[in-house]
């Protein structure tokens, strides 16, 4: 999952350089942003459960 969305990411990027696609910057880099916000998500989720099973 995580080398797909970098993938998707380049091929965005590079298709906006070229003029290809006429999207936003921030749709092209959409795909990286959900990375992060995955990534987060499941590290916060893990300090969560963490915390409570501590306490």
């Amino acid at each position: 999952m995580y080398n797909l969305l970098l993938l998707l990411t380049l091929i965005f990027v590079l298709a906006k350089l070229f003029g290809l696609i006429a999207w936003s910057w921030l749709l092209v880099f959409m795909p990286l942003i959900v990375m992060i916000a995955a990534v987060t998500f499941l590290i916060g989720l893990a300090i969560i459960i963490g915390l409570h099973e501590k306490g």
